[in-house]
Parts: C-alpha cells; structure tokens; sequence
C-alpha cells in the first residue's frame, strides 16, 4: 500500500483499492490489540462499513438532536400559548372594568 497526502490529495488520486487495502490492515491489527470484545465488534462494523459513522459514539449525537428539535417545538408551544393566555386575560379584565364603569354611571 503506498503511502497517501491526504493534504496534497486530489479527487483523480482516489484510488477505493487503497481504501479497502487500509480497512483490512485495521481489521488485522484490531485482532492484536487489548480492548474489550464490544469495542471490537463496534470497530469491526465501523471499518467493514455496515454502521453509520455517528453510531460509533454511542448514538448519542441522534438523542440530542430529538432534545434539541423537542426543546424548539416546546419553547415555541409556551410562547404562543403565554400570548394567547394573556391576550384572553386581558380581555377579559377589560370587560369587567367596563362594567364596573357602566354599574358606575348607573349609580349616579
């Protein structure tokens, strides 16, 4: 396998035959190594391609996209229903002080 400038690399230089080359030595190498079997197998399905990159760090990057996008969808959700909370209290206070003003004049 000869050696790559990733730097200096061009997309004409992209030879799939050196990538395969490169997995196969890290998966020959992974047997060597002292790690636990599940990092193994996790690294083995990383380097043969049969899982997503993201998933290698514990899927944890997808459950925080769903908080993210859960924390927007209720922020927005408290937002508008304060404002409409409000816009009915507001109205509802504004007919009582009219009625107040009109028992008022009647009053007098």
């Amino acid at each position: 396998m000869a050696d790559i400038d990733l730097e200096n690399m061009e997309l004409e230089d992209f030879d799939p035959e050196d990538v395969m080359a490169a997995r196969q030595k890290l998966l020959e190498m992974l047997d060597s190594e002292n790690i636990g079997e599940a990092e193994k197998e996790q690294l083995r399905a990383l380097l043969s391609g049969n899982m997503p990159l993201f998933a290698a760090y514990g899927g944890w990057s997808g459950v925080l996209l769903a908080l993210g996008l859960a924390l927007i969808v209720f922020s927005i959700i408290f937002f508008f229903g304060y404002k409409l909370y409000k816009s009915i209290k507001d109205k509802e206070l504004k007919k009582e002080e009219k009625k107040k003003a009109k028992q008022m004049k009647k009053k007098k």
